[in-house]
């Protein structure tokens, strides 16, 4: 009677696949997306709209991409330690230690103030998909750090660790400038500077999140529609590495790339001794940049755009944006174009991605 019950439910569970099966090409066959005209949204796109961003999505516009320029927003240039050590204990400005809170521990720059657990990236941008907090929240955390719209900031983390400057997140609320200091804590012990252990606190203070210009980030609604038509007035910066440009290796439910982006590894921005490089260095890595178009720069999280940015705000650039969703966010939508399309094969790597999904999990706070 056993055997007889286990077969019958096997039976069952075919006939059920079956029926769904039929009634899935019967859908199919109902349903045909008609074709798109030229004065019509982009398949892509109209699907895109289907799924309204989260309320923690920064960059969620569905409008076209409007104008913007770097002059609308605080400086941010690469400083020495000399500058820096220029700034110690000076009115208005404050020196951001990026490291976890434990390298900060163990030293860091006199007068500097940490934000504390893994470290400035973790805390300011979300530790599943990369995405800068929404303003109420980053607003929250800059206050209670004792950090204000009025102040000059200065961040620094390990050698040239990018993750520090989190997608220039103060400038896009409102900070009055954000500086990077070229070298890490490193750079500042190799110049036998002096160091302190003791914490820094600040008095909290009044941060208010006023995006400055919505358009310095690209939301991806509007990469998807850049992407479909391939408008020649952009010009996409892919900055991951050359594997993941060629779609070689998985962090997304695809591999691939951006239509139309152009490969600028982040490590072509920088020598791991000196740090990033010269002005000159860069006027040469980015000749072939147009400067009459809008620049975009992405990568996988949107960490690895900060040297590209640094760089071509240095060398007089004014239009350039930050896709800030990247490849993590664009390549798992299956609707939206890809160059170099590949899949993620979960026979072989779905355990990796799972576990590291727990990790990050775990890194939320979730239990």
């Amino acid at each position: 009677m056993q055997s007889l019950s286990k077969k019958s439910a096997l039976i069952s569970i075919l006939i059920v696949l079956v029926l769904i099966a039929a009634g899935c090409s019967s859908n199919v066959a109902q349903n045909t997306v008609p074709a798109v005209t030229e004065t019509e949204t982009s398949v892509a796109v109209s699907t895109l709209k289907l799924h309204p961003a989260s309320p923690e999505t920064v960059a969620a516009s569905t409008e076209p991409l409007g104008a913007f320029s770097l002059d609308e927003i605080g400086p941010s240039d690469i400083v020495d330690v000399a500058f820096v050590e220029s700034k110690i204990g000076a009115s208005g400005w404050v020196i951001i230690d990026a490291r976890s809170a434990e390298d900060y521990a163990k030293g860091h720059i006199p007068g500097a103030i940490n934000f504390g657990g893994k470290g400035i990236v973790t805390i300011l941008k979300h530790p599943m998909d990369g995405r800068v907090l929404p303003a109420e929240k980053f607003a929250k955390l800059m206050s209670e750090m004792g950090i204000s719209n009025d102040m000059d900031l200065i961040v620094y983390g390990k050698a040239n660790d990018y993750h520090v400057f989190i997608e220039g997140a103060p400038l896009y609320y409102g900070a009055k400038s954000f500086h990077y200091m070229n070298g890490g804590y490193e750079a500042w012990q190799k110049a036998g500077k002096a160091v302190e252990t003791d914490p820094v606190k600040l008095s909290p203070a009044t941060f208010t999140a006023k995006v400055v210009n919505p358009n310095m980030y690209v939301s991806t609604y509007q990469m998807a529609e850049i992407a479909s038509t391939k408008d020649p007035k952009y010009y996409l910066i892919d900055v991951r590495s050359k594997d993941e440009y060629n779609g070689i290796g998985f962090g997304t439910t695809r591999a691939g790339r951006i239509p139309g982006g152009i490969s600028y590894p982040v490590d072509i921005n920088m020598n791991k001794e000196a740090g990033v490089l010269a002005i000159d260095k860069f006027a040469e890595l980015y000749k072939d940049v147009p400067k009459d178009k809008t620049v975009i720069i992405y990568c996988h999280r949107g960490c690895r755009t900060a040297f590209s940015f640094l760089a071509l705000r240095s060398l007089g650039y004014k239009d350039v944006r930050i896709y800030e969703d990247s490849f993590v966010v664009y390549g798992n939508w299956l609707d939206l174009p890809v160059e170099e399309e590949h899949f993620l094969n979960l026979r072989g790597d779905f355990k990796t991605s799972v576990e590291r999904a727990e990790i990050l999990w775990k890194e939320a706070g979730k239990s």
